[in-house]
């Protein structure tokens, strides 16, 4: 029996994955211990720390003994440098009906966590996805739901792709019943399939709009996905993705909603940013185009929303050459507001809710 349902265990299991003692983690813990549910209480919260690759003493001897006595503490060593792992640890300890996951940086505004405990009890959600915004208060605009939509969303009209990692408050027995699990093979992306699974699986998920944020903590300095990484181990995750059984089930619509994702935010977004960290080789822009037509093939018709400056861009990566035409079609696709970024490449496409007009507002809007 599940005891969190009952009221005899806690309703909710919060867990951090941390891998370094510079981490704020006590800061991501005292946010807990606010967010609206008594700590360790039935019906309530339990906080879990995993160690990962370092030993619990050199991470509990930075948190306040108040906060650290009401912590569970786990260690966890696999030598592997991502959070796949950890989060994968803690989500197995977990016995509450929900459960929320929470970077060592990050942290909870008060009342969160109760207020999306009440939405999801509420409206029996398989998910509740916190709001978001960054340590400035800016928000974070993801995923861009239709214009006030909170409740029932889809995957595709509400564009739930764009939240790559599942934060905000996830039913464990959804994680059972979607064979839920993070890729600890993956360096970095480790938490696309998951959520790929969790969004397109067909369990109700609900935005809390209005409710309090998960605030993204602008702390962390040596972030993995910060650093140059060969292009086919930094597209790992995509590939592995589009060639995994369960994505060549779906119906070509779902594949066209999350590869027009993968290229809008992973290919255009790595164009500039690896110029900057060294620049192409000729191997890079090979296997990149190979990337990218692997992505393309996976479902077709998924580069028809994209803008027009989007599309001339896909096809300066496709025709691997010097690299000035591929920067410059870059460049052009930031230009926001000119026709050639606002108007879809596909005719047909120019009210689907990839298009550009819809995603703008939509984002703009949320």
């Amino acid at each position: 029996m599940d005891n969190s349902v009952n009221g005899a265990g806690p309703a909710v299991d919060v867990v951090i994955a941390v891998h370094s003692s510079t981490r704020p983690v006590a800061r991501a813990i005292a946010s807990i211990a606010r967010a609206g549910l008594a700590v360790n209480a039935p019906g309530g919260v339990r906080v879990t720390v995993v160690c990962h690759n370092i030993s619990r003493a050199e991470i509990e001897k930075n948190v306040p003994a108040e906060l650290a006595s009401a912590t569970r503490f786990l260690e966890l060593r696999d030598g592997i440098p991502s959070p796949a792992g950890p989060f994968n640890h803690a989500l197995d300890q977990a016995t509450a009906e929900f459960v929320c996951i929470l970077g060592s940086d990050d942290y909870l505004e008060p009342g969160a966590l109760r207020q999306w405990l009440e939405l999801a009890r509420r409206h029996s959600s398989a998910m509740v996805i916190a709001p978001q915004r960054h340590a400035d208060g800016t928000p974070v605009r993801t995923p861009p739901v239709r214009v006030g939509r909170r409740f029932k969303l889809d995957p595709v009209k509400d564009r739930l792709s764009y939240r790559t990692a599942p934060l905000g408050l996830l039913r464990r027995s959804e994680i059972a019943r979607l064979g839920l699990e993070f890729s600890t093979e993956l360096r970095t992306g480790e938490d696309q399939l998951f959520s790929a699974k969790l969004w397109f699986g067909g369990g109700r998920i609900d935005y809390g709009r209005g409710t309090g944020k998960y605030v993204v903590g602008a702390d962390a300095q040596d972030r993995v996905t910060a650093q140059r990484r060969d292009i086919g181990e930094l597209f790992a995750f995509a590939l592995e993705l589009v060639a995994h059984p369960w994505f060549v089930a779906l119906p070509l619509a779902q594949r066209q909603a999350l590869v027009t994702k993968l290229l809008r935010v992973h290919v255009f977004g790595v164009v500039l940013p690896r110029e900057e960290q060294g620049g192409w080789t000729d191997a890079d822009r090979e296997e990149f185009a190979r990337v990218t037509r692997t992505l393309l093939a996976a479902a077709p018709g998924a580069e028809q929303p994209l803008s027009i400056a989007d599309v001339r861009l896909l096809r300066s990566i496709l025709a691997p050459g010097p690299s000035a035409e591929m920067l410059a079609a870059a460049t052009a696709r930031r230009r926001f507001g000119r026709p050639e970024t606002m108007i879809a490449s596909g005719v047909a496409a120019q009210l689907r809710p990839e298009a550009p007009l819809r995603f703008m507002a939509a984002s703009a809007l949320l």
